[in-house]
């Protein structure tokens, strides 16, 4: 008898890994960063000289805690930066490459005082590593499918043979 593992084994379990393999979450290829930085805003003008009104202004205790947390932490120690998505606040837009008022841009009262807080999306770099990990898992999901129906379909006509 012979204890070597079929070749319809061999590809059913060979399918099954690389459609396991394929769900693995590979993230982006380019690393981020998300910086803000809060200054005092003076005589109504915010940074790059953009003019707001009192109605712009958003109040420090009607942000999210995530907001009340990352505003205070750029206040006492500019530029504050993250390194996950997760981190940042979700009332605020991180740009890369256009500032506006309320894009990238706010005024945000803290402690009695208006800050100008910038919040921004800055990339590092582009890993090719992880690009070259997405690819190949990306393809290995049409693979390991390729690799059951194969093994299943020879199984099954091994079977019919018999």
């Amino acid at each position: 008898m012979d204890s070597r593992p079929s070749l319809q084994s061999v590809l059913i379990g060979v399918g099954i890994v690389l459609v396991v393999a394929s769900a693995v979450p590979v993230g982006n290829s380019v690393d981020s960063d998300y910086v803000h930085r809060a200054e005092p805003a003076e005589n109504g003008t915010l940074a790059f000289g953009i003019e707001y009104e009192e109605s712009d202004v958003i109040a420090h205790e009607n942000l999210s805690e995530r907001g009340r947390e990352v505003v205070a932490r750029a206040v006492a120690d500019s530029p504050y930066v993250v390194e996950d998505e997760s981190a940042t606040a979700p009332e605020f837009e991180y740009t890369s490459d256009h500032v506006a008022l309320n894009q990238g841009l706010y005024a945000v009262r803290y402690r009695g005082e208006t800050y100008s807080l910038l919040t921004e999306q800055r990339s590092e770099g582009f890993n090719v590593a992880r690009l070259a990990l997405g690819i190949a898992l990306s393809a290995a999901r049409p693979l390991g499918v390729l690799f059951l129906v194969t093994g299943v379909g020879l199984t099954a006509w091994r079977r019919y043979r018999e």
